[in-house]
């Protein structure tokens, strides 16, 4: 539960028209079992079918972004955004977003220079799609933009702009691009700044909206799991009705010619990280962009990447990244380097360049080992509805229609030859295409804590007018959606239950084994091993985690390149990590070659070589990322609020974690020690795998009595336990760097595990309270009426074996509105205390709760990951069952009473870190 501390780390409205009387969808083109329709009014459908998906992806995108927005009016397009859940003509105010809450899994909207998308992750069902169908089209051609919203949401916006610039990336991508065509075209940001914001009028938002929102400047996208004939009808049902207009012309983005901007060298004082980029960028030339997608890979792949080879293990700096932006207008391939103070940064410059620019030509086998990466991950993209919806979504925008682009790029990548690529690469990673990032820490004089102005008037609420309690919508229909979703997982429960073998090797290993179907044609495997107890452990933190980083990385037989081929061979992955007093290990194949790597991978777990150039590099890299100041806002609150927490003893795994301990603990670790850990305590006797996908059952089982059954040690194991403990309210303002955002981190414990008869009752609680961005208590007092964030979560962590848990809030918001967003917390859960939720919270919530869980099951990945926890707990599908039916049991009564009984402001720990805080 609190181990999460140890670690720090986006009606009809047609009545009168029959079917019969609407013009019919007009197949355009079909390719890749993606087709494309039109209808007579301009609107195309882009229809990708995949019946193994548990979910519908849609995305319905207007091709007009900031780039239209008018001279003056930056941000235009994107308040219009915003704004476009405030309500339509038939669907009024707040009740179109609660219908996008009802039916949708996930809703979101984006704006960027070329278009601007509207997103609904929605149940394969006709019904739930034909209502969010009726929506977009109501958002399109009914759209009501009501004035009283437009200045809460340019505060929330200019929020998103605050989070966006706090970034240091962000902030030397904006340089780049003002230096590349100054305040105009791609040098202003789609998000707007607030002067230009503050001066948009309503009838330049509808204007507009009237000029862009039309059928014939859009697309709509939809994959996974659907009947197309029936999504076609209501597609034209909702849009045929909706006229075609004229378009207005759109804006044209200057020709770029990057050896006619002058300034090339760029640095960025925010955070803590050093990092050098040489950015390559130049203009349009689409021919060469498949060539230029092959760079990352080929420069950072681990360990045959060229950079990483030159830089990382030769220890010129802690590690490289790379990736790129190519779009219909420029190219652009980052280079870039992260590095630690101790390290040479005039030798990282010039490192950067020569290992670029005059890097070894690529081979053959490089580029057949990139090519295989690609065609991975292209099949994996295939199988995901988001993944092949979010593609088509932007090779529509980027391409100007021609979504087939893709695949065609795609094909190009795979005809390559080495010398194409080279010539390719040689020919735009030049001098003269190359801008200079500097990132740099914080400056010193800006992490001293400044005086806050007191304000000149109070603030005020932006929902300035006083607005009537809306009206109690119908329940029933929330209670029916309840019921189906409990009888459908049950039944999902039962089907799933009977596929499932569990049982336990002769060394006591226990093990599930799920033969069924997947999605993506992969064989999915999670091997959890745990071992020895928090007092043998004791100190030894840093010592797992590098013996999990070394396990998979080289045998006695196999080289980490052997390796990382064979796993690219196999289409899947393999990876190991610590966890809590153990370490779980990933394995995933295609189908077909999944028993062959499962065992070539078990035989590395059994004879790992330990390299020590391997851990000499890991060592060097983990000091080097611990040499940093730890000064950013949500960096200061959680180390500020896991120090007030803390009760266990340093050394101890459940130790949250400190930056100086950690330091100290990797001086003094040696590979030596990773060994013996290794050879004491690495064991199966108590550990759990699981296996889902196609495979035949019984051939699994005999290679899991084989490679596991005698593996056994005679060393203790005691599972690392969390114990409740209440604290006293505290409240602490801490002091970070120099920042737009601070960080708002509260958490209150609970003596309640998953087990216990209260939790389905706090579970849907803390729904209610912070689950939506939009109209959950939260969001609607720290976003929506006093904009005083932009994002913000609560959750609900409750231990799986003790009566312990927590509840936990977390915020970014505007430095200096720190007492703020806490009157606004307390405000929150004390009308929860004093007035309880309200039947249609309560309703809403269940039904959504048990939606996000019958989809879940779903998806056998998804399965596959409860099954250890399952095995560890002697638990099996129908206890997913039984809080099934305790979500549907629920009423307003159960939830308030336990609001009352857990729910205790006076033990809220809070901690605030910005630039007005105190120094700790």
């Amino acid at each position: 539960m609190l181990m999460r501390l140890k670690k720090l780390t986006l009606s009809l409205c047609i009545l009168g028209f029959s079917a019969s009387t609407l013009a019919q969808t007009v197949l355009v083109k079909s390719e890749h079992n993606i087709e494309e329709y039109k209808l007579d009014n301009g609107l195309r459908i882009l229809l990708a079918p995949n019946d193994k998906e548990s979910k519908v992806f849609m995305n319905t995108v207007y091709l007009t972004g900031s780039l239209n927005d008018p001279q003056g009016k930056g941000g235009l397009a994107h308040l219009l955004e915003h704004l476009a859940f405030k309500g339509t003509q038939d669907v009024k105010g707040e009740e179109f977003q609660r219908r996008l809450d009802q039916y949708t899994l996930m809703t979101n909207a984006s704006t960027d220079y070329y278009s601007t998308k509207y997103t609904n992750i929605v149940r394969p069902d006709q019904k739930t799609l034909n209502e969010v169908i009726y929506l977009e089209a109501q958002r399109m051609d009914k759209l009501v933009l009501q004035e009283k919203f437009v200045p809460s949401e340019i505060n929330i916006v200019m929020r998103e702009r605050e989070v966006r610039m706090d970034q240091p990336f962000a902030v030397l991508m904006d340089q780049m691009w003002k230096a590349a065509y100054g305040n105009k075209s791609l040098g202003r940001l789609p998000i707007g700044d607030l002067p230009e914001l503050q001066s948009i009028k309503m009838d330049e938002l509808n204007k507009f909206y009237k000029a862009w929102y039309a059928p014939n400047n859009a697309v709509m996208v939809i994959s996974g799991k659907f009947d197309k004939a029936e999504v076609l009808k209501a597609i034209d049902k909702n849009f045929s009705p909706i006229a075609a207009r004229q378009i207005p012309q759109q804006a044209v983005v200057p020709l770029l010619d990057s050896a006619n901007i002058k300034n090339r060298n760029f640095i960025v004082k925010k955070g803590s990280d050093l990092a050098k980029f040489n950015i390559y960028m130049n203009g349009k030339n689409e021919k060469i962009q498949p060539a230029l997608a092959l760079a990352p890979y080929l420069y950072t792949l681990q360990p045959s990447g060229h950079l990483y080879s030159s830089m990382v293990e030769t220890g010129i700096a802690t590690n490289v990244q790379s990736t790129t932006w190519l779009d219909d207008d420029f190219n652009l391939v980052f280079m870039g380097a992260i590095y630690a103070p101790n390290h040479d940064a005039q030798k990282i410059d010039s490192s950067l360049i020569s290992g670029v620019e005059q890097n070894k030509k690529f081979d053959d086998t490089e580029l057949k080992r990139v090519k295989n990466l690609m065609s991975n991950a292209n099949d994996n993209l295939m199988s995901s509805a988001a993944a092949v919806g979010g593609m088509l979504s932007d090779y529509v925008v980027s391409s100007h229609g021609n979504w087939a682009q893709y695949f065609k790029d795609q094909q190009d990548i795979q005809n390559m030859t080495a010398n194409e690529l080279n010539t390719t690469l040689k020919g735009f990673l030049t001098a003269s295409h190359r801008f200079h990032g500097d990132i740099q820490p914080t400056p010193e004089d800006q992490k001293k804590a400044l005086e806050k102005k007191q304000a000149t008037e109070k603030p005020k609420t932006l929902d300035q007018q006083a607005e009537q309690p809306e009206p109690l919508k119908d329940v029933s229909v929330y209670q029916a959606e309840v019921a189906q979703y409990v009888e459908k997982s049950k039944q999902y429960l039962d089907a799933t239950e009977k596929k499932i073998q569990r049982g336990t090797l002769k060394n006591g290993m226990q093990y599930a084994l799920f033969p069924t179907t997947t999605r993506d044609d992969k064989t999915y495997a999670t091997i959890d091993i745990n071992f020895g107890t928090a007092e043998s452990l004791m100190n030894k933190a840093q010592i797992l985690d590098f013996t999990a980083y070394l396990l998979l990385r080289a045998s006695d037989q196999y080289s980490l390149q052997n390796i990382a081929d064979k796993t690219i061979e196999s289409g899947g992955g393999a990876t190991a990590t610590a966890t809590d007093n153990g370490i779980s290990i990933q394995i995933s194949a295609k189908k077909d070659k999944f028993e062959d790597f499962f065992k070539y991978i078990v035989s590395v777990m059994k004879n790992p070589k330990f390299e020590q150039t391997q851990f000499d590099l890991i060592k060097l890299q983990s000091l080097s990322s611990l040499d940093r100041p730890y000064t950013e806002p949500e960096t200061v609150a959680s180390l500020t609020i896991a120090r007030l927490l803390e009760t266990y003893q340093p050394g101890d795994l459940r130790y949250h974690f400190e930056p100086e301990l950690a330091k100290k603990q990797i001086q003094a670790a040696t590979n030596q020690q990773v060994i013996e850990l290794y050879k004491k305590y690495f064991a199966m006797q108590n550990a759990q795998i699981s296996i889902t996908g196609q495979y035949d059952p019984k051939s699994i089982k005999i290679v899991l009595d084989q490679q596991f059954g005698n593996w056994k040690n005679n060393q203790p194991y005691q599972r690392l336990s969390t114990e409740f403990t209440a604290y006293k309210a505290q409240k602490v303002h801490a002091l970070s760097e120099q920042r737009e955002f601070g960080s708002y981190q509260a958490l209150q414990t609970i003596p309640v595990g998953v087990d216990n008869k209260d939790a389905a009752a706090l579970i849907v609680f803390s729904y209610i309270l912070g689950d939506s961005q939009l109209s959950s208590r939260l969001g609607q007092e720290l976003r929506e009426k006093n904009a005083l964030v932009y994002g913000f979560g609560s959750s609900l962590d409750l231990d799986s074996f003790n009566e312990a848990g927590a509840l936990s809030i977390e915020a970014n918001y505007t430095a200096g509105k720190s007492p703020e967003v806490s009157q606004v917390v307390h405000k929150v859960l004390n009308d929860l205390l004093t007035k309880g939720v309200t039947n249609q919270e309560l309703e809403a919530a269940k039904a959504n709760i048990m939606k996000q869980r019958v989809t879940t099951l779903e998806d056998e990945r998804v399965i596959h990951r409860m099954l250890n926890a399952q095995l560890e707990r002697n638990k099996k599908m129908d206890s997913r069952a039984v809080r099934d039916q305790e979500f549907a049991k629920l009423t307003k009564a159960d939830v308030d009473a336990v609001i009352k009984k857990y729910i205790k402001p006076d033990q809220l720990v809070e901690v605030m870190a910005d630039q007005y805080g105190q120094a700790k």
